[in-house]
């Protein structure tokens, strides 16, 4: 074959992707329908989370005292409050496979906002010197932008994006990306946002979502090992600061039928660049 072949050949396979689209999946969701509201409260805890670290990491910190203090870890408040985040983010990423029509424009929605936006990310949240690439000089040049600014942490773009992928595989019965997927999340566990953790908790709440007491026995256990490997070891609770985490499922497992709060399509992905932006602005002020 040709190289012009193959590249036609890939391309063909890539538009039949993005052109495909099937009826959302019949799984009735019997967790939590208003995914707008969750959207709204995880964006506004992730915003506390970000602010606690860069803006105000001497914000009142809890102080524990005797056997609690050796069980629990603390830090300030508006870190703690972060934590509810990224469960909310993963279960709407779980419910978005379930309705979108289009499992492989979702994931490249999500893939395309973490690349565009993750400079903004390293400067505003500490991963790289502020000011110290020559925009001026080099934004021509992809290989420093991606040497500088792409080769460390990765945003929770790529992280929701790949949770969307191995999930949305499972969907549409792509069963053969599935492993591909799982073992490419692996070997970037140490630069994705929660790593292999995170993808496997929107693969709980995807596998489960028609099915409150079962997601809640695969899911509250899977939480308690993240947060404290060492019960399950020693049964020991030495639990990190992920431990606050498990308040999001509070929200996830209220039985809503209706969506209550509407938010723009396009909300999470405005609201993630501009709260970098005021966490930018504040630093340099």
């Amino acid at each position: 074959m040709t190289r012009e072949a193959s590249e036609k050949g890939i391309g063909a396979a890539l538009k039949r992707l993005w052109s495909h689209t099937s009826p959302p999946s019949s799984r009735e969701i019997k967790l939590n329908n208003d995914t707008g509201l969750l959207k709204l409260v995880a964006c506004l805890a992730m915003l506390s989370d970000h602010m606690g670290k860069m803006i105000f990491p001497n914000a009142w910190r809890p102080v524990f005292t005797g056997e609690i203090a050796r069980m629990i870890a603390t830090s300030n408040i508006m870190r703690m409050v972060g934590r509810l985040a990224f469960p909310l983010f993963a279960y709407c990423a779980a419910v978005g496979v379930i309705k979108t029509r289009n499992v492989w424009k979702y994931a490249l929605r999500l893939l395309l906002m973490g690349i565009l936006v993750h400079p903004l990310y390293q400067e505003a949240m500490g991963h790289v010197q502020l000011g110290a690439f020559n925009w001026a000089a080099d934004f021509w040049r992809v290989d420093r932008i991606y040497s500088h600014y792409y080769t460390a942490n990765l945003n929770i773009f790529f992280s929701l994006a790949l949770g969307v992928l191995i999930t949305g595989s499972a969907r549409e019965k792509k069963y053969f990306l599935i492993p591909i997927l799982a073992a490419l999340t692996w070997i970037l566990r140490g630069r994705l946002d929660y790593g292999y953790k995170g993808f496997t908790l929107i693969a709980l709440f995807y596998a489960f979502i028609d099915r409150p007491v079962a997601s809640l026995l695969a899911v509250v256990p899977y939480m308690l090992w993240w947060c404290s490997p060492a019960l399950f070891d020693s049964f020991t609770l030495r639990a990190t600061t992920q431990l606050y985490a498990m308040g999001s499922l509070l929200l996830i497992y209220i039985p809503v039928k209706k969506r209550r709060v509407v938010l723009p399509k396009w909300f999470f992905y405005g609201f993630y660049p501009a709260h970098l932006l005021l966490i930018l602005l504040l630093q340099v002020l």
